[in-house]
């Protein structure tokens, strides 16, 4: 209850674009948000008090005020924006002091959402690769995993709003040509709706001592925007030069206050994609092998080779909806939550099934052969709950537990199970289900930190942070339907199951448990103005393979105002996950003998099952990093800013898919499959390789206040290489001869971990902006890469030169609540090299190799977004 002596205080805060809305004001132990308008009310006794005043995309504001005895006083605040590559960070420290990237002790770049919506590119990871050098993704296929420094997509811890987020069920196996990291677990940013997202953080350094495993190349933390009473509407739509791929996205955002104590902010997101075809024409045989009748054939039937080919993106539907939300319940508590679903249906064709394969097809259905195509239908599903807080003794404290499930339902349609043409003939079915896989994860983080410089007396930071997570996870494969796997014809004339797909069979499915524990120290320690040292530990045991302790020493020294060192060491660890140890997928088939064809099974098969065990495979152990980081940030003068690093990864234990051990060809295979007469050919999850990876990142950005104007220049590169050293590692009944460990890891995978991703990637942008209008140019330059297409034949190697793509844009802002853009990407239709050897492009189908293409094959793609805000 007030008192009549106390006095009443009008407030007003102040942003970018006037009165700022759901900004957070403390004040004598009072916290309130400010009101649609930016106001906020409240009386109090008269005297001195220090107000502060935070908000997401502004520097923190603090200022002493007086209050005197009064009717009415009447403030008004005007907060500071921070630039995007100025920005106050939280990724990387668990400090209560607020910073930029310019003053942490480790690399960690910052991109605002509406940065990202002008690069005009329709999916987040697409975003992320025209703004982050050392960022690469696969181009729309069937998922686009993210990479960081050239290493696997499982080596990238993702975060949403500081929590872990779930991977995908989805395991890459290699089947489908151009996903980065054959053998690793699958990330996906784009589950998130973009219309949600505030900014991204990326922090590029080993980070397994502060987040845990996954995060040896660095963490990517999605913030989720928390703006409440506005409502903003994105639209996009564009096509490419050639007139296909068409995009159509919508995205809705909409805050609702809650008593002035809480927002609800709620996002929904509808993206459609029709595929694209870059594919040649097929110059094979089609009926028969023989090219005189074949032709003859072919001009009959009216047969069109154009056709053939299966090169190109995917179709996709998606759908996702995501609320965000927070509620002060106490002066010193607060509730949040976030809860997310995302729908994703993925149509790939997969290629072409010829008559002349008399085994693979029914031809009373598909006389002329078929092209299969593979359904995806993916359902994820996340939801966050906590609460967070500060005693009366200053302790700040935060609860959390997430939740996260992925499943991916795979279908197979325009296909066959040819071994149906003798029982079912042209009334067989042409579509299945093929199975399931589901990855559930379920997260519980307890922490607390504080400040205690006071308690010490000669330090002007010293931040304790300490806490635990306990983490289940949970597997899953379930079987598709009898007619997807299994033959019909018990004399094998033709071959079982489907001709497409990823298919499952009984003895894939499984349903295992993880459960993982870990406990964290954090201390940030602030000498002087100058030197700043953290060092961080973590401790995680993992119940199938036991635990691991990481930790980390990073510091930052200013050597003037102007320019600081810094740098860390850290080891690091990469559990294996729960898919690298459990998958399996075995497929039964047909191969010549010289005078007959004969069944062959051959898959890959489980990490711990008994195949792997008769091959003296030990169990998946920790992938053990050593990671070191170097460099410095400067501000040249007031309005450029410079940082550079160089770092140095080493993992020994690399976790890799096998190549294939045939015992037709490799008799120490035949000998230890004596006792699995049933199985061919093997395939199997090891640590089998080491590797070092250094390069050096760098970013330069410039923004200059020209009268009515700005300008803004960045130039950002990265430099990186990989390569093995030591020996690849064979099993104990596997002699470690040229055939064997050319097997396990040849010269073809050694190739695309070594020269698969770009070796260097550079980003120079320009963004000129006026009143209404906005002008950005960017070009991005993506290095050399190479393929081996053989593990033997080197002339079948393939070498794709350095490209450079430039993106125009012009955004005009008529009215404060409508933004018009329009503009092209790859305005000047550049593609990749063409593969030059003809024995790599399937007869004719491929004329681009997926693979060493991380900008697509797509050429020139223009555009026209609209952004309405309410």
């Amino acid at each position: 209850m007030f008192c009549y002596s106390q006095t009443p205080i009008n407030g007003s805060v102040y942003g970018r674009q006037g009165g700022l809305q759901s900004a957070t004001v403390l004040i004598n132990d009072t916290t309130l948000l400010t009101d649609k308008n930016g106001d906020f009310y409240l009386k109090l006794k008269p005297g001195s008090y220090t107000i502060i005043i935070s908000n997401t995309g502004y520097k923190k504001f603090v200022q002493q005020i007086k209050i005197e005895a009064a009717d009415t006083q009447s403030f008004g605040f005007t907060m500071s924006s921070v630039e995007q590559m100025d920005e106050v960070v939280v990724l990387g420290s668990r400090s209560t002091i607020q910073r930029s990237n310019l003053t942490t002790a480790i690399p960690v770049d910052i991109f605002l959402s509406k940065y990202l919506s002008q690069t005009g590119q329709s999916s987040l990871t697409q975003m992320l690769t025209f703004a982050v050098p050392s960022l690469n993704a696969s181009r729309q296929l069937v998922n686009e995993p993210v990479t960081l420094r050239g290493l696997d997509p499982d080596h990238v811890l993702i975060l949403v709003n500081g929590t872990r987020y779930h991977n995908m069920a989805y395991l890459n196996d290699g089947k489908i040509r151009g996903i980065l990291g054959r053998g690793s677990i699958v990330n996906d940013l784009n589950s998130i709706p973009f219309s949600a997202i505030e900014k991204v953080e990326i922090l590029r350094d080993g980070a397994s001592a502060q987040y845990g495993s996954d995060a040896i190349a660095g963490v990517i933390n999605i913030h989720l925007k928390n703006s409440a009473q506005k409502t903003s509407v994105q639209f996009h739509t564009g096509q490419f030069y050639e007139g296909d791929g068409a995009n159509v996205s919508l995205g809705i955002n909409h805050g609702i206050s809650l008593k002035k104590k809480g927002f609800l902010n709620i996002s929904a997101d509808i993206l459609h994609r029709n595929p694209t075809y870059r594919g040649g024409e097929y110059k094979g045989t089609v009926y028969v092998n023989n090219p005189l009748p074949d032709d003859s054939i072919i001009h009959s039937r009216n047969f069109n080779r154009d056709d053939v080919s299966n090169a190109g993106t995917t179709k996709l539907h998606s759908f996702a909806i995501l609320v965000n939300g927070g509620y002060q319940v106490k002066q010193h508590t607060e509730l949040f939550w976030t809860g997310g679903l995302n729908n994703r249906e993925t149509l790939f064709t997969g290629s072409y099934v010829f008559p002349k394969n008399t085994r693979q097809v029914n031809p009373y259905l598909y006389p002329d052969g078929f092209k299969p195509r593979s359904k995806q239908n993916i359902l994820d599903v996340s939801g966050i709950a906590g609460a967070k807080g500060e005693t009366n003794n200053k302790w700040h404290w935060e609860y959390s537990s997430a939740y996260g499930n992925n499943a991916g339902k795979y279908y197979a349609e325009n296909t066959n199970n040819a071994s149906q043409y003798f029982s079912l003939g042209n009334i067989a079915p042409t579509a299945f289900y093929t199975g399931t896989i589901i990855f559930q994860q379920l997260v519980n983080n307890m922490s607390f930190t504080k400040d205690l410089s006071n308690k010490t007396g000669r330090l002007k930071l010293f931040n304790l942070a300490f806490g635990a997570e306990w983490r289940l996870e949970n597997y899953k494969i379930k079987d598709g339907e009898e007619a997807a796997w299994i033959n019909y014809d018990p004399l094998e004339r033709k071959q079982g199951g489907s001709q497409n797909g990823l298919i499952f069979r009984p003895e894939n499915v499984i349903h295992e448990n993880r459960n993982v524990l870990g406990t964290y120290i954090d201390i940030e320690s602030e000498f002087t103005n100058n030197l700043l040292v953290d060092l961080a530990s973590r401790y995680e045991h993992y119940n199938d393979f036991g635990g691991n302790l990481a930790g980390k020493v990073a510091a930052r020294y200013k050597l003037s105002n102007q320019f600081s060192l810094r740098g860390s060491i850290s080891n690091g660890f990469r559990a294996p996950g729960l898919q690298q140890r459990y998958f399996s997928n075995t497929t039964k088939g047909l191969v010549s003998s010289g005078t007959s064809l004969l069944p062959v099974t051959s898959g890959i098969f489980r990490n711990n099952g008994n195949v792997a065990n008769a091959f003296g495979i030990p169990s998946l152990q920790a992938e053990k990093s050593i990671n070191l980081n170097g460099g410095f940030t400067s501000t040249i003068f007031h309005h450029i800013s410079l940082t550079a690093d160089a770092y140095w990864i080493q993992i020994r234990n690399r976790i890799v898919l096998s190549g294939r051990f045939d015992k037709a060809t490799n008799p120490d295979v035949k000998n230890i499959l004596i006792n699995f007469p049933e199985i061919d050919q093997v395939q199997f999850f090891t640590n089998a390789i080491n590797t070092k990876t250094q390069g050096f990142d760098m970013a330069l950005s410039g923004n200059w206040n020209i009268q009515k104007t700005n300008l803004m220049v960045m130039l950002a590169a990265n430099v990186t290489q990989t390569k093995l050293f030591g020996d690849i590692k064979t099993s104990d009944k596997l002699p470690a001869d040229s055939l064997n460990t050319n097997t396990l890891f040849n010269r073809e995978e050694r190739t695309k971990v070594e020269k698969g991703q770009p070796r260097d990637k550079i980003i120079l942008s320009l963004n000129y902006t006026t009143a209404k209008f906005c002008f950005q140019l960017r070009n991005t330059h993506f290095g050399k890469t190479v393929i081996a297409f053989d593990s033997k034949d080197i002339s079948r190697d393939e070498y794709f030169s350095s490209k450079l793509l430039t993106d125009l844009s012009i955004n005009y802002t008529p009215k404060t609540w409508l933004s018009i853009t329009v503009g092209a990407n790859n305005i000047f239709d550049v593609y990749p090299t063409p593969l030059k050897n003809s024995l790599n492009t399937g007869e004719g189908i491929f004329i681009y190799a997926q693979e060493a293409s991380p900008f697509g094959y797509n050429g020139g793609y223009f555009f026209m977004s609209m952004e309405f805000k309410f």
